[in-house]
C-alpha cells in the first residue's frame, strides 16, 4: 500500500492556518517556502533510495534509466560538488551551517593542512568535530566511546601525526567529505531542523557508509542508533553531557590539530 500523500487541498489549509486573517501576500510568502521545503524533501527522499541502489550494486545508468534521464544526468544531480553545496535550492548549503558545523570544517582544514595533506577528506571532519570537546558534537561521541583523545589517537594512526610545518595551500573536499556534508544535510531534514550542525555531520560520517571516518567510527564500538540517541541525551541536558565528559579532556602537553 502506498503511503498517504499531502494533497493540495492540505497544503492550502496549512497555509491558511498559519495566516487566516493575514494579508494575502504573505500568505503567498509562506506557501512558497512551503513549496521549497517540500521540493527539498524530495529530492533527499530520491537521494536517499539512489544512495540505497547504489550499496545494492546499481550502476549510474541503471538509475538514469528509471528516473527517465542519462547516466550524465543523474551523476550530475546527486554527486554533490562544491559549486553545488554553495549554490543548490534557495539557499546554498553554507547558509545554514550552523556555527559549530563552520568551525568543524575550519578546525578539519587546518587538520589537513598539519598532516600536510592536499585534500580534505572525511578524517579530517572527524578530527574537526573533535577540536571541539565543549561542544555536544563531541560529548555525543564521547558517551560512544570515541572522545576527542581517543579519535585523535585512531586518526593519527591511519594517516599521520601533524607535521612540524603545516602547508598552506588549498584542500578541497574529497567525494567523500562532500557525500558526508551532502548526508548532514539529509540528517537535519530528518530530524525536522532547519540549519544542519556538527551533531549531523557526524552522523552522515556514518550513513555514507564508507571512509576513514566511518571506519574509525565502527572500530570504536560507534554506531548510528547509538551516536543519535546520545545526541539527543546531551541535547536535552547539555549541563550535566559537559559535567560527565570533564574525564576525557587532551591529554596536557599535547598540540592541537593544526597548531602543531
Amino acid at each position: 500500500m502506498m503511503p498517504s500523500s499531502p494533497t493540495l487541498e492540505s497544503l492550502i489549509a496549512q497555509v491558511r492556518s498559519g495566516l487566516e486573517n493575514g494579508p494575502a501576500l504573505d500568505r503567498l510568502t509562506l506557501a512558497v517556502g512551503l513549496a521549497n521545503r517540500l521540493g527539498e524533501l524530495g529530492e533527499n527522499l530520491i537521494g536517499y533510495y539512489v544512495d540505497e541502489a547504489r550499496r545494492d550494486g546499481a550502476s549510474w545508468a541503471e538509475i538514469g534509466t528509471r528516473l527517465g534521464v542519462s547516466r550524465q544526468a543523474v551523476q550530475k544531480r546527486f554527486i554533490p560538488s562544491e559549486a553545488g553545496m554553495r549554490g543548490r535550492g534557495q539557499e546554498g548549503f553554507w547558509d545554514r551551517a550552523s556555527a559549530d558545523l563552520k568551525t568543524a570544517v575550519k578546525l578539519a582544514r587546518e587538520a589537513a593542512q598539519a598532516r600536510r595533506k592536499t585534500y580534505l577528506g572525511t578524517e579530517h571532519l572527524l578530527l574537526g568535530l573533535a577540536g571541539q570537546p565543549d561542544q555536544t558534537t563531541a560529548q555525543a561521541l564521547a558517551r560512544c566511546g570515541a572522545d576527542p583523545v581517543t579519535i585523535r589517537g585512531a586518526i593519527d594512526g591511519r594517516v599521520g601525526a601533524p607535521q612540524s610545518e603545516p602547508l598552506p595551500d588549498e584542500t578541497p573536499f574529497t567525494r567523500l567529505a562532500l557525500r558526508a556534508l551532502q548526508h548532514a544535510l539529509r540528517e537535519a531534514l530528518l530530524m525536522n531542523q532547519a540549519n544542519v550542525g556538527s551533531e549531523h555531520l557526524a552522523l552522515g560520517l556514518l550513513t555514507i557508509g564508507e571512509g576513514i571516518a566511518h571506519d574509525v567510527l565502527i572500530n570504536l564500538g560507534v554506531s548510528y542508533e547509538r551516536l543519535r540517541e546520545a545526541v539527543k541525551e546531551v541535547t536535552a541536558d547539555p549541563a550535566a553531557a559537559a559535567q560527565s565528559e570533564q574525564s576525557v579532556q587532551p591529554a596536557p602537553g599535547r598540540p592541537e590539530d593544526g597548531q602543531s
